[in-house]
């Protein structure tokens, strides 16, 4: 209201001053009987001045709408937008010390069972995976997945990958406007996690298979133009 008032008083100011400067001309070259009515040149230009400020100002905060609508149009066909169907399947492997079955291990392997949807006007390029496992209290920021694996060695045995199926190629997952990955994985490589962390953490093995209980993540992924989504997982231990 009060960058209204302000610009109002201002073209007013300004359309009374050349409607006065033209009256004032015109009553001295063409209409002589004007020049001795100064109160009535005076109150008609400030009702056609007042007119025309508010015309004026109008037409400039019409002009600044309109800028601002399409400004944000433009914004919004450029944006990508991404969602997250996380599938079942989704697990963990740990990578044993040695080749002693259910015991000691340095790094994990984390496979998600996804399909990603971009609902937006722009193609997406995902580069950018983020991994939260809530057990273990850790954010594991930069990963790259792994592609073109065909297995990888467990603390129970060797587990079968299939390369097909993985969703990103040299790092990146492509997912073109209004469309959606195929339902596929993604696989983290994940080092530095050791029994000590699980201990540390509360996690325990249990069963015959002494195996430790399902991790709760959160994949976070990002694009190229900073579009962003999450979903959460519940992993088993394989």
């Amino acid at each position: 209201m009060k960058n209204w008032l302000k610009a109002l008083l201002s073209e007013t100011a300004y359309s009374v001053w050349w409607i006065l400067s033209a009256l004032s001309t015109v009553s001295t070259f063409f209409f002589r009987t004007w020049s001795g009515k100064p109160r009535l040149i005076s109150v008609a230009s400030a009702i056609v001045g007042f007119a025309l400020a508010n015309f004026r100002v109008f037409q400039k905060q019409e002009s600044q709408i309109g800028d601002l609508r399409e400004a944000t149009r433009q914004h919004e066909v450029r944006t990508a937008q991404l969602r997250i169907t996380a599938d079942n399947g989704s697990r963990y492997i740990l990578r044993p010390v040695s080749s002693v079955p259910h015991g000691d291990f340095n790094a994990m392997w984390l496979e998600l069972h996804l399909m990603i949807e971009n609902t937006g006007r722009r193609n997406s390029a995902v580069s950018n995976f983020q991994v939260e496992v809530s057990e273990l209290k850790q954010t594991f920021t930069n990963l790259k997945p792994e592609e073109g694996r065909n297995g990888v060695q467990g603390r129970h045995c060797n587990h079968g990958l299939n390369p097909k199926s993985i969703l990103s190629q040299t790092g990146v997952i492509k997912i073109a406007a209004e469309n959606t990955t195929d339902h596929g994985t993604l696989l983290f490589f994940v080092p530095g996690v050791s029994l000590e962390m699980f201990v540390g953490a509360g996690l325990h093995m249990s069963g015959e298979q002494r195996t430790f209980p399902p991790l709760h993540c959160r994949l976070t992924i990002t694009d190229t133009v900073q579009s962003s989504t999450m979903a959460d997982f519940e992993l088993h231990e394989s």
